[in-house]
């Protein structure tokens, strides 16, 4: 995280590549006001093209004087695609008019003296483009998490998560539960339809998020019509090896199908998980299943993380793509619980907006990234294209988000679950929901 960005905002914070933009450097307090008619020095280079040439080093210099706002505004044409960093030098007038420096013999030092700020230049087909910050995999008490529905979604809120599925085992409960207490709420949280599907047993785990009904109750309601369905499958698969058996393996293709026949994307999760000391599936299966297509995307964050990064990258290597997403798995939301906390890792999303819709496209179209969040820094994975806006933003703005929506996430948590909202709680929710998306919308500039 760079800490300039508690001293001063940059909008916008995005920019078009290869194309002249404005931006404003405003400070954001009384130590890091700019003095009226003193001239600041400002220095812009792009990150991924300053070293090319050590001889001709593509440094642009400005001088700027503030505006009538205090502002320094700024005029550059940004070349490329990549992060630019931006160094603000402060003159010595300005590190002599320290208050009491006569005093105190002190001037301006460290993160008040120069400050180094950044922005992104984007081309055009992810410029417009927002990032979401989500949960594809977690649980409520209505099955086996210890948190109702009011606290899961809070708690997720507090570290400014976006979207969030619930996904309880064998049930849509929590999560139709979720999405009629929030219809109404006004924070700009996207709740989706989700389940941990175990469907003939669970032996079978299958995240199904974002369809219309519930893969789950699809097989109680009709466990024959299921099995003739499945029955129809393994006609299918006679390319399996043999150490596959393939009737547990049409199951797997079956929820898959019924996810999409739903509208809904089917995950697969935490494929190395440990259970009784071997992985809960078969690594021959977990590989089939990649091979084969079968779901929309893998979780590469939960238990033995390392291994399924692994094998997503050996697999793409042989040309086997698959879109990736990362998730807590929790059962309990708070943030310190040590094994899966709230940010313990999660899914980045890129879309024109936060509807239900455009997260399960950019889910499906690898437009997603898996963010593993325990530990400093944070480890993202997916596209190298993303991976680097994504730093860039888990540094200069998800620091800043995340803050905005705490308190959002703790009204959240003592929503009434037995009636409408007091209109003093529905006021709050809005003013500090309106500061979040206003931030957002400056950071970004074209929301």
């Amino acid at each position: 995280m760079n800490r300039q960005i508690f001293n001063y905002a940059v909008y916008p914070s995005i920019v078009p590549a290869d194309t002249e933009s404005v931006i404003t450097i405003h400070p954001l307090g009384e130590n890091a006001q700019f003095i009226p008619g003193v001239t600041y020095t400002v220095e812009i280079r792009g990150v991924e093209t300053f070293c090319a040439d050590y001889a001709h080093l593509p440094v642009t210099w400005y001088n700027a004087i503030p505006n009538e706002a205090g502002d320094l505004v700024i005029r550059h044409h940004f070349v490329g695609e990549q992060r630019h960093a931006i160094l603000l030098k402060r003159p010595q007038e300005d590190l002599d008019a320290t208050p009491y420096r006569e005093i105190t013999n002190r001037g301006k030092f460290h993160e008040n003296k120069d400050a180094l700020l950044c922005v992104y230049s984007l081309q055009a087909d992810l410029y417009g483009m927002r990032a979401f910050k989500g949960e594809v995999h977690c649980h409520t008490y209505e099955s086996d998490g210890v948190q109702d529905v009011c606290h899961t979604v809070g708690n997720y809120r507090t570290a400014g998560y976006d979207f969030l599925a619930i996904t309880d085992h064998y049930i849509t409960m929590g999560a139709e539960k979720a999405k009629r207490l929030f219809d109404r709420a006004p924070v700009d949280m996207t709740l989706l339809l989700g389940e941990e599907c175990h469907v003939p047993t669970e032996q079978i785990h299958i995240v199904h998020m974002g369809g219309r009904e519930s893969v789950n109750a699809c097989f109680r309601n009709d466990k024959e019509k299921a099995a003739a369905e499945v029955a129809a499958i393994e006609k299918e698969l006679d390319h399996l090896p043999e150490s596959i058996n393939k009737n547990d393996y049409a199951w797997r293709v079956w929820v898959a199908r019924k996810a999409h026949e739903f509208g809904g994307i089917a995950i697969l999760t935490h494929p190395h998980w440990i259970w009784f000391d071997v992985y809960f599936m078969a690594s021959a299966i977990t590989r089939q299943l990649l091979l084969d297509g079968v779901y929309d995307a893998l979780d590469i964050t939960d238990q033995e993380a390392d291994t399924t990064v692994a094998l997503w990258s050996e697999m793409r290597a042989q040309g086997v793509t698959i879109p990736v997403v990362g998730c807590t798995d929790s059962h309990f939301t708070n943030a310190d619980d040590p094994k899966r906390p709230a940010r313990g890792g999660y899914t980045l999303v890129f879309a024109p907006d936060r509807s239900e819709g455009e997260i399960l496209q950019a889910i499906r179209e690898g437009r997603s990234l898996a963010v593993n969040a325990v530990g400093d820094p944070e480890r993202i994975q997916g596209p190298y294209r993303l991976v680097k806006l994504a730093r860039f933003l888990l540094d200069h703005y998800y620091p800043v988000y995340m803050r905005l929506c705490h308190n959002q996430g703790v009204l959240l948590s003592e929503y009434p679950v037995d009636g409408p909202a007091p209109e003093r709680l529905e006021n709050l929710l809005a003013a500090l929901n309106e500061r979040s998306e206003a931030f957002a919308r400056d950071f970004y500039g074209y929301l």
